[in-house]
């Protein structure tokens, strides 16, 4: 584990390391994305941000505390529901039209399913949870990874939670590529689900016949660790991060006991909550711990792994971190919530002999196509 000090230290150090950064943060209104982004413009100096949201009046909020933290940084809006792909293209465009460069891209889009005599989903700016609350006779049953198929389209024609967790998110990183290439170095931030790698249905990789919340689990972090391991071969200046952020105490707990009976509500809200803490990462300690996972030299890309340009100089002790294919600094990371590398080495080096990462680039491809040709 790194320890949180040394975590505290580094990220005290990037305000002497950088200046002027452009970094765009996707689901950063609330949950882990938010404090990251709050450990950002606290320790940033002089930080261009742009912040994708889909409520104008929480980005404003965001915004004004963000000013308020770090005066002399640059805090901007760009306003979009980015559930559809047309939307993550409108988003990129803003910024295009607005940057030629970009240093960091964090992405933390997160998505609840609640079911209740039908459907009503509530996407949410963390990805540490994934539900689905259907109701019984008496009350309403949770399942964190519910196996019985629920399987419900967006407009794209994409399932949502699929949708939100993978392909929206490697639709932002291939808008902004060229950006991404532009600085000596930038990085690739994705918050989701590493190390929970599997093996999928290759037949079906978008879970069209064959869903269920534990499939499109393995699926989608799975694709997200082999898109990534793919950018970060083809573009060996960008380094790539892909995090599993822990179990973290988030809105998205108490939302689940929202329409329980009352006793059953104070029992979760005020009994089980509380003792779950003792065995979470809080919410502060997720973003100081993010914030290193963006900014530390600890995981450079290939190309610079020993360029001032990696990232914060190492800690004392520290070590450049190995990446997904079991190399020293090799550009692509999976890893847990305390900085350490994860994942099953067997089955990514089985992956990657199948040219894998190609195959789900070509794929996500194909379905921006189809997809965007609708629109």
């Amino acid at each position: 584990m790194v320890s949180l000090k040394a975590v505290q230290a580094s990220n005290a150090a990037l305000r002497s390391t950088t200046s002027g950064q452009v970094s765009l943060f996707v689901g950063a209104t609330s949950g882990i994305a938010f404090h990251t982004l709050t450990e950002y413009a606290r320790n940033a100096n002089r930080p261009k941000v742009y912040i994708v949201g889909r409520n104008e009046a929480t980005l404003s909020k965001v915004i004004a505390d963000l000013k308020k933290i770090n005066p002399e940084g640059t805090f901007l809006p760009i306003k979009s529901e980015i559930s559809l792909l047309k939307n993550v293209d409108a988003a990129c465009d803003e910024l295009k039209s607005k940057e030629k460069s970009l240093d960091l891209l964090l992405m933390c889009p997160g998505y609840l399913k609640l079911s209740r005599q039908g459907s009503l989903h509530h996407h949410l700016a963390n990805s540490t949870l994934s539900a689905e609350i259907r109701p019984t006779k008496a009350s309403y049953r949770v399942s964190i990874a519910d196996s019985i198929p629920h399987h419900t389209d967006n407009a794209d024609g994409l399932e949502d939670t699929i949708s939100l967790r993978y392909y929206v998110r490697a639709r932002f990183i291939a808008n902004l590529l060229p950006l991404l290439s532009s600085p000596q170095t930038s990085r690739i931030v994705s918050i989701h689900g590493a190390g929970k790698e599997g093996k999928m249905d290759e037949n079906d990789l978008e879970l069209a016949r064959s869903f269920s919340m534990q499939s499109a689990a393995v699926h989608t972090s799975t694709m997200n660790t082999l898109a990534l391991a793919e950018i970060a071969s083809t573009h060996p200046s960008i380094s790539c991060v892909h995090v599993f952020p822990g179990v973290v105490v988030t809105k998205a707990f108490t939302v689940f006991a929202a329409d329980w009976v009352l006793p059953l509500r104070w029992f979760f809200v005020h009994a089980v909550l509380p003792f779950a803490k003792l065995f979470t990462v809080s919410l502060p300690e997720s973003g100081q711990r993010h914030l290193f996972h963006a900014t530390s030299a600890r995981y450079p890309p290939a190309e610079v792994k020993d360029s001032p340009a990696a990232g914060v100089v190492l800690q004392k002790g520290m070590v450049v971190a190995k990446g997904e294919d079991g190399l020293q600094g090799s550009g692509c990371y999976l890893l847990n919530y305390d900085g350490e590398t994860i994942g099953d080495q067997k089955l990514l080096d089985e992956y990657r002999k199948r040219g894998m990462g190609k195959k789900i680039w070509a794929h996500t491809q194909e379905v921006f196509d189809r997809v965007l040709s609708k629109a």
